[in-house]
C-alpha cells in the first residue's frame, strides 16, 4: 500500500504519506480494519472471474504495493496465471516487499520498483497490463493527480482489462460523516489499550488530512470520470463504512 504520492512527471517532488511511523507499524492499521479480510475476498472474486475466462498468461499491475504479502500484491500472486508488477513511493515498504515475496522475485512471477505512480506509468507502453489494481492509495491523492492517473490507466491497461481498486470513498455528507466516525473509534480501540497514543495521534491525523476538498476522493465522482473515460460496467462490488471495493472494465473495442 504506497498511500501515493502527489507528484507529477514534470519534476515535483513527491509527497511520501508514509514515510515516518505510520510505516513502520502498519500492521495495526490491518487490527483496526475487522473485515478487511471481507475486502481482500471481494478483490480476489474480480481477479478470479476475470482470469477463468481468459486460458492464457496475464499481467498485472498493483499501484502502491506497500509490503505486498497479506495485501493486493498477494492477493495477486495467488492466481497463477498472473505476473506482477507491484510499484511503491516509499523505500521501507519496497524493502519489505522483496524480503517478503523473495521466492516470487526468485521465480520471475514478481516484479518490485520503487517509483512514482504517475510517473511509473507514463513510462509504459499502452496495453502493457491485463489488471491494474491498487489497494488504499488512490484516496491519498490530490484531486488533479488523481485525474491523471486515472488517464494513465485507462491508457496503460489493456482492452478488455480490468481496474480495481479498494479504497476509501467518500457517500453522502452523512454517510460519509458516520463512517468517519466509526473508523476513528477503531483506531482509538486499537492503539489505546497498547498505549499507542503517538500511532493514535499519526493515524487520526491522517485521516482528517484526508478529507480536505481536494484530496477527498467522492464515490460518485470517481465512477463518473471512469465511465466518461470509457469504462464499463464501474460499480462498487463492495463496501463496509469508509472502505469499499470498486471495480471497472475497459471495452474490447477500445483498443
Amino acid at each position: 500500500m504506497e498511500k501515493a504520492s502527489a507528484s507529477s512527471p514534470a519534476g515535483d517532488l513527491p509527497e511520501r504519506r508514509f514515510s515516518g511511523r505510520l510505516s513502520d507499524d502498519y500492521e495495526l492499521w490491518r487490527l483496526a480494519h475487522p473485515f478487511l479480510g471481507e475486502v481482500h475476498e471481494a478483490v480476489i472474486d474480480a481477479v478470479r472471474s476475470f482470469t477463468r475466462a481468459r486460458n492464457r498468461s496475464l499481467r498485472a499491475l498493483d499501484i502502491g504495493m506497500g509490503m505486498g504479502d497479506g495485501a493486493i500484491t498477494g492477493l495477486l500472486l495467488a492466481d497463477i496465471q498472473l505476473s506482477v508488477t507491484g510499484i511503491d513511493n516509499e523505500p521501507k515498504m519496497t524493502k519489505k516487499a522483496r524480503e517478503l515475496l523473495a521466492t516470487h522475485l526468485a521465480s520471475g512471477r514478481l516484479e518490485v520498483v520503487l517509483d512514482d505512480a504517475l510517473h511509473f506509468l507514463t513510462k509504459q507502453p499502452s496495453h502493457a497490463f491485463d489488471i491494474i489494481a491498487s489497494g488504499w492509495v488512490l484516496h491519498n491523492l490530490i484531486d488533479d493527480y488523481r485525474v491523471r492517473l486515472y488517464d494513465e490507466i485507462w491508457r496503460v491497461l489493456a482492452p478488455s482489462g480490468l481496474f480495481v481498486n479498494a479504497d476509501k470513498y467518500a457517500q453522502t455528507v452523512e454517510a460519509h460523516g458516520e463512517a468517519l466516525r466509526w473508523q476513528l473509534d477503531r483506531f482509538f480501540d486499537v492503539f489505546v489499550p497498547r498505549q499507542r497514543y503517538d500511532l493514535l495521534r499519526e493515524w487520526v491525523l491522517h485521516y482528517v488530512e484526508d478529507e480536505a476538498a481536494d484530496r477527498v476522493m467522492v464515490e460518485a465522482d470517481a465512477i463518473t470520470r471512469l465511465n466518461d473515460l470509457g469504462f464499463s460496467d464501474v460499480r462498487i462490488a463492495y463496501r463496509r463504512h469508509m472502505d469499499a471495493v470498486l471495480i471497472a472494465h475497459k471495452p474490447w473495442a477500445h483498443r
